[in-house]
């Protein structure tokens, strides 16, 4: 069973397209989000320009279905798909009270600017200048045009990151997500909802104490919406063996996972950043509002966490 966990996630994570320094993990949830189209009925997350976005990589679904039905990939699709549709039910929710400004971290291959059916809104895509670059020229080689204002914010989330981890020292240093949101345009002041899927795992302790710490300063009822990768000490030993070949395999590509959490030290940690309500979105929660009624029996497991932080 072991050996199989193994050749499916090499498979996952391995690609033949050039990727012009861009980040393999980016590209790998673009193609669970496409194959997600083709493969669930009724799908959990719509998103009708999902294999558009892909290109040439679209070969990644079409020519690999039988790869993509394995239990174990099937699963990781189902995690990508219910954190997708979590997040963008819970943006639409704000944005019918009149949180227009919206903050995209790590977008990566992310298509909400391209279908949203709000003109007023106002999107703001922060991703590596490589994950970027690759995405625009996606866009451009695709014909795919934004259907809202977008803004594109290229930041290394690590970059110019402070020595130590304090809060007294945060305070007067900007950080590089701040430096450039605020040069795009980025309006503090300004109720906003945040996303940040996929991200958090990537980062060291001081870059995501950082981030959260730069949302905790904007417009009290700006909302953050993020997911993260739990503390394997609270796994089971199959979630563990998942979780480590994960880990390896996107070392080798460069991307090594960082950081992990117990959830309820992740909430303690939110609240001492200033956040005012704290909620632990848990799989038995998704697993009831998004699978419950499916034919299936593909549920989420307990290896990713969600959390909602409101300022």
């Amino acid at each position: 069973m072991f050996d199989a966990i193994s050749n499916t996630l090499q498979k996952q994570f391995c690609t033949s397209l050039n990727m012009d320094n861009a980040k393999p993990s980016s590209q790998a949830v673009a193609v669970w989000r496409a194959a997600h189209q083709i493969l669930e009925q009724p799908v959990i997350f719509h998103d009708p320009i999902a294999l558009a976005i892909l290109g040439d990589a679209k070969s990644e679904v079409i020519d690999k279905l039988d790869l993509h039905k394995d239990p174990l990939s099937s699963a990781m699709r189902f995690a990508i798909a219910v954190r997708s549709r979590f997040a963008q039910d819970e943006r639409e929710a704000v944005l019918e009270n009149g949180v227009n400004q919206y903050v995209i971290l790590g977008a990566g291959l992310d298509t909400y600017a391209y279908r949203s059916k709000h003109q007023h809104e106002k999107v703001f895509e922060v991703d590596l200048p490589a994950t970027q670059a690759m995405k625009l020229a996606r866009l451009k080689q695709q014909g795919i045009a934004p259907t809202c204002a977008v803004t594109y914010v290229a930041c290394d989330f690590e970059l110019d990151r402070l020595e130590k981890s304090t809060m007294e020292k945060s305070t007067m240093e900007k950080s590089a997500l701040e430096k450039s949101l605020l040069a795009a345009g980025f309006d503090k002041n300004k109720k906003t909802f945040f996303s940040c899927l996929g991200v958090v795992a990537y980062l060291d302790l001081a870059a995501i104490e950082q981030t959260f710490h730069f949302i905790t300063r904007c417009a009290p009822g700006s909302i953050l919406v993020f997911d993260y990768i739990v503390d394997p000490k609270n796994l089971n030993e199959i979630e563990q063996y998942v979780l480590s070949m994960m880990s390896a395999q996107l070392a080798s590509g460069g991307e090594p996972l960082k950081s992990f959490f117990d959830p309820q030290s992740l909430a303690q940690q939110l609240s001492s950043l200033g956040f005012s309500h704290i909620e632990d979105i848990s799989p038995d929660y998704l697993n009831n509002r998004f699978l419950a009624q499916r034919n299936d029996g593909l549920r989420v497991g307990n290896v990713t966490r969600m959390f909602i932080a409101v300022v």
